[in-house]
């Protein structure tokens, strides 16, 4: 990356997508909040892999990627995954922490034939209440509140992994409500949609 440029984080999951195969990958973390209509901004490109981590790491070494295995600590709410960084983007691979229906998902960027999809929204959602985060139980909320039809399952994650209470105070925050409020009243054609990049010349 040139000095001064501002990170291309859209190219760079789509790089790394195509070389740890992209029916192998699932979009997580701001990207995938993004995509299912809550545009935040994200410092981190975060994917989910089926193949174990060692595969992961033997195929963007393959590619000229670097990434270090990072344990994580259980009691600190950390898990074991890939860390490294790309193209200025740093990035994060998890193993599948949680259950994922891989024929799922929508395509969230694509380009010159690689296709990343993100992970399925209930998926999202399980990840957001499993790393019991206050970001990610207020991202959550900001989804079920985009999407109501999740409530009843959020309520259901949030339960079995004991952030219940902690939830629903996100859930009943009226700040969050505005700002779903001016999110909708937004002008057409501004919300999220699927991006299909252009080979740059």
């Amino acid at each position: 990356m040139k000095p001064g440029r501002e990170p291309d984080f859209e190219a760079a999951a789509l790089r790394l997508a195509g070389a740890i195969g992209s029916d192998d990958c699932r979009l997580v973390g701001g990207l995938a909040v993004s995509a299912y209509g809550y545009v935040r901004a994200t410092t981190d490109v975060d994917f989910v892999a089926r193949p174990a981590l060692a595969e992961v790491k033997r195929r963007l070494s393959a590619n000229g990627i670097d990434a270090e295995r990072f344990r994580g600590d259980v009691l600190e709410g950390d898990f074991p995954c890939l860390r490294g960084s790309f193209a200025g983007v740093p990035f994060d691979v998890l193993p599948p922490l949680v259950a994922i229906d891989w024929e799922r998902g929508t395509v969230a960027l694509e380009d010159e034939g690689v296709r990343l999809k993100v992970v399925p929204l209930d998926a999202l959602l399980a990840l957001k209440m499993k790393a019991q985060g206050a970001k990610d139980l207020m991202d959550a909320a900001m989804l079920v509140l985009l999407h109501p039809e999740m409530r009843a399952t959020a309520l259901d994650l949030a339960q079995s992994y004991r952030v219940g209470d902690r939830f629903r105070v996100f859930l009943g925050d009226p700040r969050l409500a505005r700002e779903i409020q001016g999110l909708k009243e937004r002008p057409s054609g501004t919300e999220t949609k699927r991006r299909r990049r252009r080979r740059r010349k």
